[in-house]
């Protein structure tokens, strides 16, 4: 009942069961990563004995320590947070986040309400920093238990604000709010149109291009409007997971996630160069893009013209 392995295989299949979904913001990732989150807690716990996860009150203990008992019960989940805290000393810092998260499920499993309808970057960061100190007690790695994909996507999600670079961001849009301020309408729509030009397109491209490091992921564009002088613009966008596919009628489909990577305002010139800065902003860190590719194209080149035919 209280046994390590099957802790961590139980966590590791809900986590399996996340990462296999086929649309990424669905609430039923969330939904499965938290379940797996309460297995994966207990299992530092399970290591040590058993009778940590046991109910002070019956015969819980006897049955953790070997003994036939009946109805066993488990400790809740806030004791299993507390306890960790001494198992783990690191443990201590992530408390408050651990407690954060399981409130999140237990809101989501006893109310009416749907807390897991929100933006990921409000959660799946959190469960990463703690997943990682677990694992990393357990001598075991994240990504091999949480899943690399789930592990790369929340390590991509900014969550928490530097205090000196939000005055920094700040201060940059302002700054570009007063240049836009100070341009003629003649001006504008010349940079627009320079912006919206092929050779203009090209160039911003080229920039963009020039700042990708070397085992990026797969690049793609949105415009978005520009957090100071409220223009379309690009924003960069590089690939951090692929969702399974799925089939709708002769299409294959799948959903491929996108965090925010930089945005180049050629209209006023705001520079935002970072995820975090991008964050500060206001502009949003994620974007899913659904892919589809027809079935038969992608088979056709598999076999000769005359297979089945001699």
């Amino acid at each position: 009942m209280w046994n390590f392995d099957n802790f961590l295989g139980k966590a590791q299949l809900y986590f399996s069961r996340a990462a296999s979904h086929p649309h990424a913001e669905d609430d039923e990732v969330a939904l499965w990563i938290l379940l797996g989150f309460e297995f994966l807690l207990r299992a530092p716990l399970a290591r040590v004995h058993p009778t940590l996860l046991a109910d002070p009150t019956g015969d819980s203990i006897m049955h953790a320590a070997g003994f036939r008992a009946k109805n066993p019960k488990s400790i809740q989940t806030s004791g299993v947070i507390s306890r960790l805290t001494l198992v783990i000393p690191e443990f201590s810092e992530r408390e408050s986040e651990a407690k954060f998260l399981i409130g999140l499920r237990n809101e989501e499993l006893h109310s009416s309400e749907s807390p897991l309808a929100v933006d990921q970057a409000q959660w799946l960061p959190h469960f990463i920093r703690v997943a990682d100190t677990l694992c990393a007690h357990l001598g075991l790695k994240t990504e091999d238990v949480v899943g690399a994909d789930i592990v790369a996507h929340g390590r991509n999600l900014v969550d928490v604000e530097d205090k000196k670079l939000t005055h920094e961001v700040k201060t940059r849009i302002q700054a570009a709010k007063q240049f836009f301020s100070r341009l003629r309408l003649d001006e504008v729509q010349a940079r627009i149109k320079a912006a919206e030009s092929s050779v203009g397109r090209d160039a911003l491209v080229r920039q963009y291009l020039d700042s990708v490091t070397p085992g990026s992921g797969q690049l793609a564009f949105e415009r978005v409007e520009c957090p100071a002088c409220g223009n379309r613009v690009p924003l960069r966008l590089e690939s951090v997971r692929t969702t399974k596919e799925w089939l709708e009628g002769d299409e294959v489909k799948s959903e491929i996630v996108y965090i925010a990577r930089q945005l180049l305002c050629p209209i006023c010139e705001l520079s935002l160069v970072t995820t975090e800065e991008l964050r500060i902003a206001g502009v949003p860190q994620q974007y899913v893009i659904e892919r589809s590719e027809d079935l038969m194209e992608r088979y056709a080149g598999d076999f000769e013209d005359d297979y089945g035919n001699d």
